[in-house]
């Protein structure tokens, strides 16, 4: 009987277990379907390049890894996934969700303070110093017509691929070569030619020098980047000074009027400027003869009298300092106008001897009866300005040859370090330092980890209680059975 019974009991707790189970299941459909969460497509971005973990980018900038939702980005995204047709990107972003990934005790470390008395080295990170290095890239299924799962995983793939070559262009060292075309060297005169080629070069040395202290170690066939900065000085120090004393002394111009007017404009412009710093020196100098030091001064209290010792010795310093840079000033801009006035003096010089040229002799005046030089007839002083024009012609030619020859030593400086930046860049920048990884679709289905988290959550509970009740049950009829064997 006792045997019958229990049978009885292990049916009904099965039969009971199955029922909540089943209800919690049919709960746990309900929820999820009632309200299903939306699809997505996820992929994992991971930055493990030097400066990554500071939120430094390879070329020393701060990167943002919110230059995802960029219209160009997701523009060249959208036609990587052949959809440019169908969405905007303005329809792609608010779909669009990057999230950093913070290690678990990320809490406690925010929450930690540090103490005014702790001198230790050790210091605890907080929330502003810390920069993810790996991020979860969610794009949803929130748009007006719905896409098919291998639509939005080619979109989201589209856009991922756009960000990384997004990221190796703005945030990797780079040379426009072309941009040292921009000035048509043509346009201008022979001075200014070379004032743009130095610029340029001065520019390169500096670029060179920037990244040759970050790299020393770095080679190029043997080549690092000191190396450019010493063939970009030495094409300073030596070819450009050279041809700019050339021009200066022979007066090359192709002209003169222009160039004249050019100078005379930067010494009324260095005139101007030198009235201002003369000014400011004079009011410098009437300060300073009037300024006080050692100023101290007595603060009377009630019961006490306080010395408080005034800072003017600092302050003197700061104006005598002031007043030698201003005077330094002065100096240079002195020698600015002496040489423009030099460069003047050149010019007008070779206009002064062309019009000495020009002026015609008197036929048959003695040079021994007036003590003149030796006069010329028409014939000679047009042979005289043919030949000096054909020096001065030939001279041009030359200094445009060099200049010609210094453009292309310039373009192929700038070319060996162009190749050695996009080498260096493929080194910083790369698949293996910017990765995009697993690569993921999710949507509501009963198949999914997600429901099964959904179910257990649900029926779990359910199931519980219904094995307590059974477990309960079965505990007060044992007790029922217990007391009628003891009474018979």
């Amino acid at each position: 009987m006792k045997k019958h019974k229990r049978t009885n009991w292990l049916k009904t707790t099965v039969l009971v277990l199955v029922a909540c189970g089943i209800v919690g299941m049919i709960l746990a459909a309900v929820q999820f379907f009632g309200k299903p969460a939306p699809t997505y497509a996820s992929a994992t971005l991971v930055f493990t390049f030097d400066g990554a973990a500071d939120g430094v980018a390879p070329n020393g900038a701060a990167f943002d890894v919110r230059d995802i939702a960029l219209d160009e980005v997701l523009s060249e995204g959208l036609k990587n996934a052949a959809l440019a047709d169908r969405l905007t990107p303005e329809q792609v972003r608010p779909n669009l969700v990057v999230s950093g990934v913070y290690p678990e005790d990320m809490a406690d470390q925010v929450m930690h303070y540090e103490s005014l008395l702790n001198f230790t080295a050790s210091r605890e990170t907080t929330i502003g110093d810390y920069h993810p290095t790996t991020f979860t890239v969610a794009l949803y299924d929130g748009f007006e017509t719905s896409l098919s799962k291998s639509e939005l995983s080619s979109l989201l793939k589209g856009i991922m691929d756009a960000y990384c070559t997004y990221f190796a262009q703005v945030y990797a060292y780079g040379l426009d070569v072309n941009n040292a075309a921009f000035f048509t060297l043509d346009d201008y005169d022979y001075p200014q030619q070379l004032q743009i080629i130095e610029g340029t070069l001065s520019t390169l040395v500096k670029y060179a020098d920037e990244l040759y202290e970050k790299e020393p170690a770095f080679r190029l066939n043997g080549v690092g980047f000191n190396d450019i900065s010493v063939r970009a000085n030495a094409l300073i120090d030596s070819t450009i000074s050279r041809l700019s004393a050339e021009l200066t002394i022979n007066a090359l111009t192709r002209n003169p009027a222009r160039l004249l007017s050019q100078y005379q404009f930067e010494i009324r412009t260095l005139n101007n400027q030198l009235d201002k710093q003369n000014e400011e020196l004079k009011k410098l100098d009437k300060l300073i003869d009037s300024y006080e030091k050692n100023e101290i001064i007595y603060l009377s209290t009630t019961d006490a009298l306080t010395k408080i010792d005034g800072n003017s010795s600092e302050t003197y310093d700061a104006l005598m300092g002031r007043r030698k840079a201003v005077a330094d000033g002065i100096t240079q801009i002195n020698y600015n106008i002496a040489n423009y006035q030099l460069l003047i003096n050149d010019l007008l010089g070779e206009s002064g001897e062309t019009k000495a040229d020009q002026t015609p002799a008197v036929p048959g005046e003695d040079a021994t009866e007036t003590g003149n030089v030796p006069t010329m007839t028409e014939a000679e002083l047009a042979a005289a300005k043919a030949e000096a024009e054909q020096k001065m012609s030939a001279r041009r030619e030359l200094l445009e040859e060099n200049i010609r020859a210094l453009v292309a030593d310039r373009d192929a400086l700038l070319a060996d370090f162009d190749a050695m930046v996009t080498v260096y860049n493929r080194e910083k920048i790369n698949e293996l330092t910017v990765t995009v990884t697993k690569y993921d679709y999710w949507t509501p289905r009963l198949l999914s980890g997600a429901f099964i988290k959904k179910a257990i959550q649900t029926a779990g509970p359910i199931v519980a209680l219904g094995f307590i009740a059974c477990m309960a049950l079965i505990v007060i009829s044992r007790r029922k059975e217990e007391k009628r064997a003891f009474k018979a």
